[in-house]
């Protein structure tokens, strides 16, 4: 385990898991925000998909799709940065929570995202996720959230 937490095997684990999600992006990020949204409804107020008055509901609109696709982006470059340069993991994961704590979203809203989007990215993937997928998931979303806690 080096500074970024992780063991050789997660990032690999982490590595393979985002070279098979990647190919659908936007398809598992809506589904991501679509499930965050069922189990979650409190998010709703977060966002603002207004920009796209013709997609009056979100499986149409444009602007949830651009998040959605933008989430998972995020989730590629969080992988590709622990990996490959745990400094700028850290300068991303503070310019997230930057972002993010602007917009009223508090570290527990953080912890409840973390778990849906780990929980569907190991389920989305079925047989082909490693068995210490959600492990290395967890540990990547935890450091997200442990920075937002060091915010509060």
């Amino acid at each position: 385990m080096d500074e970024s937490g992780l063991t050789g095997k997660q990032k690999i684990t982490l590595l393979s898991a985002w070279g098979l999600l990647k190919q659908e992006s936007l398809l598992h990020g809506r589904n991501m925000m679509f499930l965050l949204f069922r189990e979650h409804p409190h998010f709703l107020p977060y966002f603002d998909f207004s920009a796209d008055p013709a997609g009056s509901n979100l499986a149409d609109n444009k602007g949830f799709h651009l998040h959605a696709l933008n989430v998972m982006n995020m989730v590629g470059t969080l992988v590709e940065c622990v990996i490959n340069d745990p400094e700028m993991f850290r300068k991303k994961i503070f310019h997230l929570v930057e972002i993010h704590t602007a917009r009223g979203v508090t570290a527990l809203d953080v912890q409840l995202f973390s778990e849906i989007v780990v929980d569907y990215l190991v389920e989305a993937l079925g047989r082909q996720a490693a068995n210490s997928l959600a492990e290395a998931f967890g540990k990547l979303f935890d450091q997200f959230a442990e920075a937002f806690a060091y915010q509060d």
